[in-house]
């Protein structure tokens, strides 16, 4: 009977040590760096401000808005940071990946999306970094200039609400 037992324990075992094997690698790689910004106050909470426009002005699959400019401002810059990028982290919109979703809800306008622009009007992805914008060794202070417009998805455009929350990180080299 003890023989039983030890033996029923024994092969358990084995079991559990097989289950613990590994069965792969992963390497986690990273950065410190001590060359970074911070968001000014006023850059912290922005709101952009499309205006009224006509649905009738996305007549085709691109036809787009005005160019609205934002701002963000960094302050107290390290002197060893040389670059900065932006990631613009939202909803994608569900046909064109490259533009902001508008939030849906009640009343939403549809077949449109928000474009995102560097400074030379460059489609900025959403969740993607930015080609970026070079710093120099004694700018303390740096003002990101940037872009925003609806542009017609390629599907009907219909009147009524275009919102949209986005988030953004800077990322430093």
């Amino acid at each position: 009977m003890k023989l039983h037992f030890l033996l029923t324990v024994a092969l358990s075992a084995g079991g559990i040590f097989a289950a613990l094997a590994h069965d792969g690698t992963m390497n986690i790689t990273g950065t410190i760096t001590d060359n970074t910004c911070v968001v000014s106050a006023d850059s912290q909470n922005l709101t952009v401000e499309m205006g009224n426009v006509s649905s009738k002005q996305f007549y085709r699959a691109g036809a787009a808005t005005r160019y609205e400019p934002f701002t963000i401002h960094l302050e107290r810059c390290d002197a060893a940071a040389s670059r900065v990028s932006i990631t613009f982290i939202g909803t994608p919109n569900s046909v064109n990946s490259q533009l902001l979703a508008v939030t849906t809800q009640a009343q939403s306008a549809q077949g449109v999306g928000i474009g995102l622009y560097d400074s030379d009007k460059t489609l900025v992805p959403v969740n993607n970094l930015s080609g970026g914008t070079a710093l120099t060794s004694r700018q303390a202070n740096v003002t990101l200039p940037f872009f925003a417009r609806y542009v017609a998805d390629g599907s009907n455009v219909s009147a009524g609400a275009a919102n949209a929350t986005i988030t953004f990180t800077l990322t430093y080299e």
